[in-house]
């Protein structure tokens, strides 16, 4: 279950960037995208990296792709509609399925954290999408 809930990090990483190679900063994060490639069957990767703030949060989201996570600093929290909490640390690695209603956090107040995101998706469409109350 671990594994399977690290990629709703990816989600907090990828709202922010629509454009790869700028970063871009909204509030307590910085999304820096690093790769965007088309590959077969009209699908597209998108890898970037997160700089969350310490008390950093996403508002609640989706990602239409798969998205996998590798946590490089700090601790993030993975709160997926009708599942248990899921905290990650620093080297832990995991993978998010499409379509899952979420919100994922900074744990700490006090620490900044920082991911490695990959998604790959349909080409073209978004990374996440607002799924508001």
């Amino acid at each position: 279950m671990r594994n399977r809930l690290i990629g709703t990090v990816a989600a907090m990483m990828l709202a922010p960037c629509s454009i790869l190679g700028t970063s871009a900063a909204l509030g307590d994060e910085a999304v820096t995208p690093l790769l965007k490639q088309a590959i077969e069957d009209g699908l597209e990767v998108n890898i970037l990296r997160l700089e969350a703030e310490p008390g950093f949060e996403t508002e609640r989201h989706l990602h239409p792709g798969h998205v996998f996570v590798y946590v490089l600093e700090g601790t993030v929290e993975l709160l997926v509609e009708g599942e248990d909490p899921v905290r990650l640390s620093a080297g832990d690695a995991g993978y998010e399925q499409p379509n899952k209603t979420m919100v994922g956090r900074n744990a700490s107040s006090t620490e900044g954290a920082s991911a490695i995101i990959f998604q790959v998706g349909e080409a073209g469409k978004p990374l996440q999408v607002a799924q508001p109350q």
